[in-house]
């Protein structure tokens, strides 16, 4: 392969890109291992095609040496993620999430019944401190 040349804005893109497939290759291998998930409010449905789960892994293996082999030739190194920061990411979604539950919030959905501020409101923010919680754990 010849010498491909990139200005420090194209190898970040690309360094980006790859870490995202990289990531969704990962994903997609977890799904097809079938594991049980700690998750209540998620049914996951095993409705994956036979041939998929038999050949995927042999394409997934193929797929993520092609990508490291490009990586390696265009001189890109790993990406530092912060396990921190992305906790403290997912936790401050996760409230601003919760906040738009609240019944103040909700008018766009229609008529808002007062027992939406009365009772479910407060257990809203409760949810909302105990991520707060969690999140000044991190500090």
């Amino acid at each position: 392969m010849s010498e491909i040349r990139l200005n420090d804005n194209q190898r970040r893109h690309y360094a980006i890109l790859f870490a995202r497939l990289e990531h969704s290759l990962d994903q997609i291998e977890r799904a097809i291992e079938d594991e049980p998930s700690r998750a209540h409010l998620t049914a996951t449905v095993s409705d994956l095609p036979s041939r998929f789960v038999a050949e995927a892994g042999p394409r997934i293996t193929a797929l993520r040496g092609m990508m490291l082999d490009l990586a390696r030739s265009l001189g890109l190194r790993p990406r530092a993620v912060s396990r921190r920061r992305t906790i403290q990411a997912l936790l401050s979604s996760e409230m601003n999430g919760v906040q738009d539950g609240l019944s103040s919030r909700l008018r766009g959905y229609g008529d808002v019944d007062p027992s939406v501020a009365e009772h479910l409101d407060p257990q809203l923010k409760q949810l909302q401190a105990g991520l707060a919680a969690l999140g000044q754990l991190l500090r």
